[in-house]
C-alpha cells in the first residue's frame, strides 16, 4: 500500500503523535502506538528525510518505506490494509523516529541533502503547490521580471545539470521560495530513477505556478502603461493650472 499527503514538516522526526493522530484518526493512531510502545518496530535505514524499517504486526513483518520530499509525505507499507492515509505501521514508525530519530543514522543519501521546502512555521499541513498560487500576487512587477527571467535561463537546464544559473541577489519574497523549489525538484530528478515520477508531478506544478506568474507579469504590464498615461495626463493639467496662475498674477498686477 502507497500514499501520498501533503506535508508542512522539513524532517520526518519533527512529526509529532499530536500532528500524526490529526491525519490518520484515533483508531489507526491508537493501534500505531501500541505498536510502538511495545518496541515492535526495527529501523533499517534513516536520515531526516526517509525511513527504511520493519514492524512486526500481527500477522507477520511488513516492510515500511517512507519518505518526505518537496512538501510530500509518501508511504509505502507491505501490509494488506486499507486504512488511509496511511496504516498503522507507518504510524508506528514515524512514532519511532520522533521519540528516537533526533540524532539519526546517516545513509548513502545524507551526503546530498536538500534545502527545505517553504513551510507554516506553525506546524500545519502545507497546501498543494496549485493552491499556494494563489499567494502569487504578494510578488511586486520587478520581482515577476526577475524570476521570469531566472525561470527561461533555467529552463533548457533542468533534468540535465545539478547547477541552475545564479539567484539575483535582489531577488526575495515568494519568488525566492520558488526558485528554491525548481532548484531542489531539478536535484531530486537527477538524484535516481525512483523519485523522477515524483519530481515530474511536481515539475508540473512549478509549470503551473510559471504560467500564472506570467499572467500576473502580463497584467501589472498594462497597469503600468495605465499609470505612465495617466501621469501624462496630469502633467498636462497641472501645467495648464500654472499658466492659469501666471496669467491671474499678470492681471492683478
Amino acid at each position: 500500500m502507497r500514499n501520498r499527503i501533503s506535508c508542512s514538516a522539513q524532517e520526518l522526526n519533527q512529526l509529532d503523535a499530536a500532528m500524526l493522530q490529526s491525519v490518520v484518526g484515533g483508531t489507526v493512531f491508537e493501534e500505531g502506538n501500541q505498536y510502538f510502545s511495545a518496541q515492535r518496530v526495527k529501523i533499517l535505514d534513516a536520515d531526516g528525510t526517509q525511513i527504511m524499517a520493519e514492524v512486526n504486526g500481527a500477522y507477520g513483518v511488513y516492510a515500511q518505506t517512507i519518505k518526505l520530499r518537496a512538501g510530500t509525505l509518501s508511504t509505502r507499507c507491505s501490509c494488506p490494509s486499507t486504512e488511509q492515509p496511511f496504516c498503522r505501521h507507518c504510524v508506528a514508525v514515524l512514532l519511532h523516529q520522533f521519540h528516537n530519530g533526533s540524532s539519526p543514522k546517516p545513509s548513502a543519501k545524507a551526503a546530498h541533502k536538500d534545502p527545505a521546502p517553504p513551510s507554516d512555521p506553525g506546524g500545519r499541513a502545507a497546501v498543494p503547490y496549485a493552491e499556494e498560487s494563489e499567494g502569487a500576487g504578494d510578488l511586486n512587477f520587478w520581482e515577476a521580471i526577475l524570476f521570469i527571467d531566472w525561470v527561461q535561463k533555467a529552463v533548457g537546464l533542468l533534468g540535465k545539470e545539478a547547477t541552475l544559473p545564479p539567484v539575483p541577489d535582489s531577488l526575495g519574497g515568494v519568488a525566492r521560495e520558488w526558485v528554491g523549489v525548481v532548484e531542489r525538484l531539478n536535484s531530486q530528478w537527477l538524484e535516481s530513477e525512483e523519485d523522477r515520477s515524483d519530481a515530474l508531478r511536481n515539475l508540473q506544478s512549478a509549470e503551473g505556478m510559471i504560467d500564472v506568474l506570467t499572467k500576473k507579469l502580463d497584467v501589472l504590464k498594462v497597469e503600468a502603461e495605465v499609470a505612465q498615461q495617466n501621469c501624462s495626463v496630469l502633467e498636462k493639467k497641472v501645467k495648464q493650472l500654472e499658466d492659469a496662475l501666471t496669467e491671474i498674477s499678470k492681471t492683478s498686477n
